[in-house]
């Protein structure tokens, strides 16, 4: 069934479409006309001038801002433009955040072994939030009460690379006697974003802490390690011939140190990966490649082709088969022993990520499970993204905390 957007004004126009573009073209055209036109009339001739050519100039700039926006739908809508939230409110939470040097594969002395008790006593880093820290003594013992953020760096065995890592450990990680294993939740960001734009813009450490406090979401543990080990380039989360290693690092490192460090559960089942944009992709691409490590998987705004473009380089040197084993599209079609678990979400406005996101989830075999979400309005960038992460939290979560049950596709509504 065709969904319609609900309520939308007569002046809220697409602003992806080819029609619009054409008209700011033309719009253009006819400012630079009007322009030569006035040129030399001589009443308030310098006047004229300057602001003829100013108005055709911000018209130059807004028909190519315009044009990149077709085609990369990063806003769908005049409205969409115009929202200054990026979603739905976070609740402003203290989050006891520490510095930790770095996280090896095989620690002296593992958090894991006194529960983790020991982690608030090290020195507490100023909260991440937008209220003025509160004056601390130098050793202030971090209150765990809504969950620690872990500031840290890993140290992976395979790779040698050394590289910024977050973890954000549940406020029940710290509950007294407790030897409880937690689930674990990968995310990995978009590009050019780094760990740091998931706390900062995205606040996901307190979405965290909400959702757990709410009950809608069982306590995990979720890491947010750096994916692209050569800074300034896309690695896309896979290991080029010859270049980065960043699927090694990713799918082989950052779990065996996290799992070495942390009251982690131990079966791939109770292990996600989620991302947006670019990390939608790693996401999809992770999962299908290495079942051995991850049972489920959330792509907001993903994408199901592998892409090489000014960004990544020539990431696969021009190897066919190795760029179609990295392109879920084609890999979902593989044997596979193991039922496939994902939650897809993109916005309606994105246009060729919601093609694409069909074409995928029509792969979908009848013992995997992918659950689809469809935003009604909305385009490619972070508010659409702050509002469907709740939703995506809470299915992963649920996902990896429970076995996995074969079933067929589940489409949510779209959100009006």
């Amino acid at each position: 069934m065709k969904q319609m957007l609900a309520g939308r004004p007569a002046w809220d126009v697409d602003i992806t479409n080819v029609w619009f573009v054409i008209g700011m073209a033309v719009a253009t055209a006819g400012a630079a006309f009007v322009t030569v036109w006035f040129w030399n009339r001589p009443k308030l001739q310098r006047t004229r001038r300057v602001c003829t050519l100013l108005f055709t100039q911000l018209m130059v700039t807004f028909t190519i801002l315009a044009a990149v926006n077709a085609q990369m739908y990063f806003y769908s809508s005049v409205s969409d433009l115009l929202k200054i939230a990026d979603g739905p409110p976070v609740p402003d939470l203290p989050i006891a955040s520490v510095k930790v040097k770095n996280l090896d594969p095989r620690p002296d002395v593992p958090f894991s072994d006194d529960g983790g008790r020991g982690l608030p006593n090290m020195v507490e880093r100023p909260p991440l939030t937008d209220r003025p820290p509160p004056r601390r003594k130098p050793h202030h013992r971090a209150d765990p009460k809504h969950g620690v953020l872990v500031n840290t760096s890993i140290r992976g065995a395979r790779t040698g690379y050394k590289l910024d890592t977050y973890v954000y450990l549940p406020a029940a990680y710290f509950a007294p006697d407790s030897r409880a294993r937690f689930p674990v939740i990968q995310l990995t960001s978009g590009f050019p974003g780094t760990p740091d734009t998931w706390l900062r813009r995205m606040k996901v450490h307190q979405m965290l802490a909400g959702l757990m406090e709410e009950g809608r979401m069982p306590p995990t543990i979720v890491v947010i390690a750096a994916q692209n080990p050569v800074e300034g380039r896309d690695s896309e989360c896979v290991d080029a011939p010859g270049g980065a290693r960043a699927e090694t690092f990713l799918a082989l490192d950052v779990p065996d140190v996290i799992a070495a460090n942390f009251r982690t559960a131990p079966a791939p089942a109770n292990w996600g990966v989620m991302g947006y944009s670019t990390g939608g992709f790693c996401a999809a691409n992770l999962t299908l490649r290495h079942p051995e490590r991850y049972g489920a998987a959330a792509s907001l705004s993903g994408y199901f082709k592998a892409i090489t473009d000014i960004t990544t380089g020539d990431l696969y040197k021009g190897d066919d088969a190795l760029r179609r084993a990295n392109s879920p599209l084609h890999t979902i079609d593989a044997p596979r022993t193991a039922a496939l678990r994902m939650y897809l979400f993109a916005a309606k406005g994105e246009g060729k990520s919601v093609r694409e996101l069909r074409e995928f989830a029509a792969k979908f075999r009848p013992t995997d499970s992918a659950t689809i979400r469809v935003e009604s309005s909305g385009g490619h960038n972070f508010g659409t993204w702050a509002r469907g992460l709740p939703t995506a939290f809470e299915w992963l979560s649920h996902a990896i905390a429970t076995p996995p049950t074969g079933s067929a596709h589940n489409p949510l509504p779209a959100r009006r």
